[in-house]
């Protein structure tokens, strides 16, 4: 639940705490009522559409971040698609990769130049779409019958690979099934993989033993999802604020020890200076501001030394990456650390520190 608040945090504040950095994209809002990109239409610039139906039927020359009850997608988009939806139908094509959660996905007659990445409670891919790249699909039911060119990893309740499927690579899946349903004439160039669904233990020493490993995979799990959205709250910091997120991370680069005791001293300097505030009575509006201000800094401290591990490590391997992926390797190395028994926490707490100090010392500076 504190990560789910963090976020939303980060999206309400950013706009205020940020300003300083100028914003490119063009951003459509009808809460109640219903946007339509046509087909004549061409936008030049990413696309952010709140609304109550959103359909984009145009080209976008960038990516597209779509939040609605109904979303359908039947023209060109030159980038990549993030969709937060009730229902999602997607009959047009999109040269980068999808992010999808939903109730119920459609994709039909489609063509997505990268990966797709969803979640939904039922998944339909026709044999008319193609995907260039993987398919990592959690969903409650999920039906493939298009060309995937990379492998399909999918953890699902009801798994079926039509007749008119083709995977470049491996299948991994996970299903409530005894045995998913894998059309014969599929054509899978890989191997397939199955991991098997632990059998109800008889009796409660059985179910004792299981509880670890429970444990672990809920770990693992919300760990994924929280790198995830981590990526997508990366993505969009870089893309509205790239300035203040490149040179942040250049603080961290060039003044390690220094950000790092900051964060440390603003960290020790928070509940005495909050418990101060809160004495005073008239400022405890300013107390909590404080501590959401404390909270965004926090999500964002990971976010900042990602970008800056993920560089070094690409100079060091010689690696040419973009910012986003430098940020992308640098946050997959950190998530990997934390796991590391003993190790993992003060992993956590140094990446903290070192984020914590280098936002501080981005706020105090004279750059814009």
């Amino acid at each position: 639940m504190r990560k789910i608040i963090t976020s939303l945090l980060i999206l309400l504040f950013a706009f205020f705490v940020f300003s300083v950095t100028s914003v490119s994209a063009k951003v459509i809002s009808d809460e109640k009522g219903s946007v339509n990109v046509g087909k004549t239409e061409i936008i030049n610039d990413d696309l952010f559409i709140g609304a109550e139906t959103a359909e984009v039927a145009g080209t976008v020359n960038g990516d597209v971040f779509v939040g609605a009850q109904t979303v359908k997608i039947s023209g060109i988009i030159n980038g990549n698609l993030h969709v937060g939806a009730n229902t999602f139908d997607l009959r047009g094509t999109v040269k980068g990769n999808v992010y999808a959660g939903a109730q119920n996905v459609l994709v039909s007659s489609s063509t997505i130049g990268g990966s797709l990445l969803i979640g939904a409670a039922t998944v339909n891919i026709d044999r008319d779409s193609s995907i260039g790249g993987s398919i990592l699909a959690g969903a409650g039911g999920l039906t493939i019958d298009s060309q995937v060119k990379r492998s399909v990893y999918a953890g699902t309740g009801n798994l079926t690979i039509g007749s008119d499927a083709i995977i470049g690579k491996d299948l991994y899946y996970s299903s409530g099934q005894e045995q998913a349903n894998i059309s014969s004439s599929a054509k899978i160039a890989g191997s397939i993989y199955k991991s098997e669904v632990a059998k109800s233990p008889s009796n409660i020493e059985g179910a004792k033993k299981l509880v670890p490993t429970a444990i672990n995979g809920a770990k693992v799990f919300s760990s994924f999802i929280a790198f995830i959205g981590a990526l997508i709250v990366g993505l969009l910091y870089l893309k509205l604020f790239a300035k203040y997120f490149t040179q942040t991370a250049s603080i961290v680069s060039k003044s390690f020890w220094k950000s790092m005791g900051i964060g440390f001293l603003v960290t020790i300097a928070l509940i005495p200076g909050m418990i101060i505030l809160l004495i005073t009575v008239i400022g405890i509006p300013l107390a909590g501001l404080a501590f959401l201000v404390f909270l965004l800094y926090s999500y964002l401290a990971k976010i900042i030394v990602g970008l800056t591990f993920g560089d070094l490590i690409s100079k060091q391997l010689k690696w040419k990456m973009t910012t986003f992926w430098s940020f992308a390797l640098g946050l997959l190395v950190i998530d990997i650390l934390r796991f590391i028994p003993k190790v993992g926490f003060l992993v956590t707490l140094v990446v903290l520190w070192i984020g914590l100090g280098a936002l501080t010392l981005r706020m105090f500076s004279k750059s814009n």
